[in-house]
């Protein structure tokens, strides 16, 4: 509380600052404000329109300045600040790039638009109700321009602060604007731009100094943010070289140029001009922000001891536990370039760090940047045990977690650990990854999925021939133990899989149990399948011994054969016999697979060769390496001379000795090729390789000619000319001129012949060779299905159901009344005829008829009814109709998945032997229907029938009248006619 005694102390000082001092305030501004008054305040005289009315009094200043100040200026500039800050909680920085020169966005602030927009509303409102005389008009319009700004409405903010520029430059004593920067006013100079602030100590202690001067500032930012970059120099050179520019200004300035910099991606002058800005920087933090940019910056001109400087004080500045690892890291990365340094010691220090229970929350960005360093050095045992570290630490942060696994990934695959390698990428959720890193991941993720399915194939051939290399004794023993192990994991899948202890078959304990007797006494005489606990620890003793059994009839013997794991019976009554049990059962099986003779054995050793030429040829291709898949053809060359890939491993292998500069090599490969195959494609392709090409060339137009002319004996239903027409192609050209819309139909012509296993052998030759193209998701599903067809077609045999009635090919319109007919004559035949003379008109004499009667055109056949409900017509030209039905099922599919919830009835119309109509019913009016087949049309061919080629189909847009005409008059022609009338532009 105020003492009373010192209150003619206080008052006195208080009127002293209110009346006594100067005001500090800019130039009256021009208080004409009719072109600039909101509609509604037209007819009304505000506040600011009666600034020149009274004068401005020591009270009047101190009202105004205390009303503008606490209620306009002081609330805008809050809601400033927490709109910034806003932006500021929603940046993530991510050291591992350069940092941006902010730690906000404008999209950011402009998001906010509500709470900029009251901004703007409170600085109007300031200045159009007080006196414009005020001292705090200029931070009104300063606080208008930065909420323009971080509106991202920058031709407002630039408008708001060059009007600030103009408005508030001192004046002359009678009140006339001076020109800026000219020496025609008395001490006037062309250099001088800002506004001179000669502020005494009490100025500094109770008053703002003028907002002019960091309007000029914001008007460069303005400038850059709109990539005005010749303005913003010109202003920054302008202000430099300014006498009267303000010392506290000096940091801002700096700023700004460092931003210019920036953006101009000079590095070097933006990092110095950074340092000098350090002082402009909100906070400490922020301050730290910017030396570790700094850091980056001298990083990217090549100043390597600058940045590690910079990068020091960061670490020592910041509170920021991610920066400070960070800023190590990238000390440490810069070490082996500095002399003096080691990045061990580095690593040293960060291991400390993550011992330290104050980093414990960032212990795997900390193992991670251990990992890197560790990487980059090629210490890769050593990364990938602290990787694995920060993995386990890495609990609440899957984007360090993701970028764990995929530097795992690199570090693995740079050793050629291939199968670890797939599983660390495989770990990686590619939405948490920078989008820069996506095709290199998805890249080798595509090339491991090739190499690590060889390799699995490489293993298990190799260790089912060290099994038949074995003694018998030794390997019965293996394949015993083996065996016991696959009922224990697969004892312990059904236990896992098997129903809680009270579900057991046969039994529904919610349905079996009584009502609640409330006045039970609890004794348990209670029936045995009332009791819960009773029944289900019977079930769970019943599951123990015998295991998971079905609730039916003779389990034991039903069991038996279906479940040999718990078979203790001998089959019938041959007690004589010696016990088929299901170990020498399951044994055989084991042992089916095991190579023990030369036939299988030579299987197994083509299996491994071919894995291997495999690896060999993807190293070489998709990787580029060279050297990794010279060594897999030389490993070939050893084990597997004289194979069937001979000629092409030492084709192959020539070019990985030419890439490596192997030159002796090269000599003694291209030798053995011309010796051993002398006539080959392989060795015509080392002597004269244009020539081969020229030659592949020719001979691949003549087979993709004849390749399209089998696909369309296939689609036209010429079938037995087509499979010899492919057989003799085959053996001319191989498989390499395929296409999967050919092994598409083929397989479907297959299925139709009830030949399943060689239309599966086609559809897994068509997901190998195109593994990318949209049939090959269609095609597990389809030999999913063959291979239980005989199940399906059983099941489907035995459901009862009730057809309905084939769709017509006749189809009912809706009647529709119209005006302009006239109504049909009733029918009269049984009424008597009237007897009537008739006279006889004279005869014409036809000499006299020198012109002819004009004849009436012909109506169309068709017409257009917009608003009737619409077909949507597939017209098939030369296919055959097994594959009509096909396009008929991919349609129903398409509707399932995209028109679910609304009825579409596909049915199949022919009006000609080679052209069949695929009809779709369910359209309102033609608009409904012209959409459809726009959007139809273009997934037909990637995803409805991508086996049919583009030439055998069309769409067309059909109303019910015109469908029931064309069907009749099959006049095809006629009623595409009428649609290019119609419209034009539909294809």
């Amino acid at each position: 509380m105020i003492k009373i005694q010192g209150l003619p102390y206080l008052v006195p000082f208080i009127l002293f600052l209110s009346f006594g001092l100067p005001g500090m305030g800019q130039p009256t501004l021009d208080p004409d404000l009719q072109q600039q008054k909101p509609k509604k305040y037209e007819n009304r005289i505000l506040r600011a329109e009666k600034t020149g009315e009274k004068k401005f009094t020591a009270p009047r200043r101190f009202f105004q300045n205390t009303y503008t100040h606490y209620n306009y200026v002081f609330n805008a500039e809050t809601k400033l600040t927490q709109v910034l800050e806003a932006a500021k909680l929603q940046h993530i920085d991510r050291y591992s790039e350069l940092l941006s020169f902010y730690n906000y966005s404008l999209d950011a602030t402009s998001a906010q638009k509500t709470e900029l927009d009251s901004v703007i509303y409170k600085v109007n409102a300031g200045v159009f109700l007080h006196d414009l005389r005020s001292d705090w008009m200029d931070n009104l319009y300063l606080a208008m321009g930065q909420a323009y700004l971080f509106r991202n409405t920058l031709d407002s903010a630039y408008m708001t602060f060059q009007y600030m520029n103009y408005a508030f430059h001192p004046k002359d004593p009678d009140g006339y604007d001076r020109v800026i920067a000219s020496n025609s006013t008395e001490g006037g100079n062309a250099l001088k731009v800002s506004t001179a602030e000669k502020r005494n100590l009490l100025d500094k202690a109770f008053s703002r100094p003028p907002s002019r001067n960091d309007a000029l500032i914001w008007l460069i930012r303005t400038h850059l943010e709109r990539d005005e970059t010749g303005q913003a120099a010109t202003l920054i050179q302008t202000l430099r070289n300014d006498p009267q520019f303000p010392e506290r200004l000096h940091p801002k300035l700096h700023e700004m140029q460092a931003y210019y910099f920036y953006n101009l991606k000079q590095y070097d002058s933006a990092a110095v001009y950074l340092g000098q800005a350090l002082p402009a920087a909100d906070n400490k933090q922020e301050a730290a922000r910017w030396e570790f940019l700094m850091g980056q910056l001298f990083k990217k001109a090549g100043s390597t001891d600058q940045a590690i400087d910079a990068f020091e004080q960061a670490s020592n500045h910041t509170l920021n536990p991610v920066m400070e690892v960070a800023a190590q890291l990238e000390i440490a990365l810069l070490s082996g370039n500095s002399e003096g340094r080691n990045w061990k010691t580095v690593v040293q220090t960060l291991e400390k760090m993550a011992r330290r229970e104050k980093y414990a929350s960032y212990r795997d960005l900390i193992y991670y940047s251990i990992g890197q360093l560790e990487y980059q050095n090629q210490a890769y045992t050593e990364a990938q045990q602290h990787l694995l570290k920060g993995i386990r630490y890495s609990v609440q942060n899957p984007e360090q977690k993701a970028r764990i696994w995929l530097l795992l990934g690199d570090v693995a695959f740079t050793q050629k650990q291939y199968q670890p390698a797939k599983a660390y990428y495989d770990s990686v959720e590619n939405s948490l990854i920078a989008e820069a890193e996506l095709p290199k991941l998805e890249q080798r993720k595509q090339v491991l999925s090739v190499v690590v399915a060889q390799l699995e194939i490489i293993d298990r051939q190799d260790s089912l021939q060290a099994l038949a290399a074995m003694p018998e004794a030794e390997r019965m023993d293996i394949l015993k133990k083996k065996l016991r192990q696959l009922r224990k994991q697969q004892a312990a899948l059904e236990n896992a899989n098997a129903p809680a202890g009270n579900n057991f078959p046969g039994f529904n304990n919610a349905g079996n149990q009584p009502p609640a007797d409330l006045f039970a006494s609890g004794s348990s005489t209670e029936f045995y399948f009332y009791n819960n606990s009773l029944k289900s620890r019977g079930f769970n003793e019943f599951r123990n011994k015998w295991g998971n059994r079905p609730n039916t009839d003779n389990w034991r013997r039903s069991s038996s054969q279906s479940n040999p794991v718990f078979s203790k019976e001998k089959k019938g009554n041959q007690q004589d016999l010696p016990e088929e049990t299901d170990e020498d059962t399951n044994l055989d099986q084991l042992l089916e697979n095991i190579p023990l003779t030369p036939e299988k054995l030579q299987t197994s050793k083509d299996s491994v060769a071919q894995a291997r030429y495999l690896i060999a040829v993807t190293l070489q291709n998709k990787l580029e390496d060279y050297a990794g898949a010279a060594t897999e053809y030389e490993w070939l060359l050893e084990n597997y001379p004289g194979g069937q890939l001979e000629a092409d491993v030492l084709y192959n292998l020539t070019i990985c000795y030419r890439m490596l500069g192997k030159q002796g090599e090269l000599s003694v490969t291209t030798k053995q090729l011309n010796e051993k195959f002398p006539q080959s494609r392989q060795a015509q392709l080392v002597k004269d390789p244009i020539a081969v090409q020229a030659a592949d060339s020719s001979q691949s137009r003549q087979a993709t000619a004849t390749y399209d002319q089998i696909y369309n004996q296939f689609l036209s239903g010429q079938f037995e000319q087509a499979v010899a027409a492919k057989r003799t192609a085959d053996s001319l050209y191989g498989p390499h001129n395929w296409t999967p819309q050919l092994l598409y139909i083929e397989s479907i012509y297959y299925i139709k012949q009830q030949n399943d296993s060689i239309a599966i052998t086609v559809l897994e030759q068509l997901k190998r060779q195109f593994p990318e193209h949209a049939l090959s998701e269609k095609v597990n599903t389809m030999i999913d299905v063959l291979r239980r067809r005989k199940e399906i077609e059983s099941y489907l045999t035995n459901l009862e159901v009730e057809r309905q009635a084939d769709d017509s090919t006749r189809f009912q319109p809706i009647p529709v009344v119209k005006a302009t007919e006239t109504p049909a004559p009733k029918d009269i035949k049984a009424a008597v005829p009237v007897q009537k003379t008739i006279v006889a008109p004279p005869k014409a004499d036809s000499t006299r008829l020198k012109k002819e009667a004009p004849k009436l055109p012909e109506k169309p056949l068709f017409s257009r009814h917009a608003e009737q409900p619409h077909f949507v017509v597939i017209v098939l030209t030369n296919v055959d109709p097994v594959y009509v039905n096909e396009t008929k099922n991919a349609f129903d599919r398409y509707h399932r998945e995209k028109y679910y919830n609304q009825p579409m009835n596909v049915a199949i119309t022919s009006i000609a032997d080679t052209v069949k109509l695929v009809t779709i019913r369910g359209m309102a009016n033609e608009a409904a229907a012209l959409d459809y087949i726009e959007r139809a049309k273009a997934l037909a061919e990637r995803d409805i029938i991508p086996w049919m080629k583009k030439e055998n189909y069309y769409f067309m847009p059909v109303a019910e009248d015109n469908l029931n005409l064309l069907l009749d008059s099959t006049n095809l022609p006629a009623y595409r006619s009428f649609l290019q009338q119609v419209f034009p532009n539909l294809k």
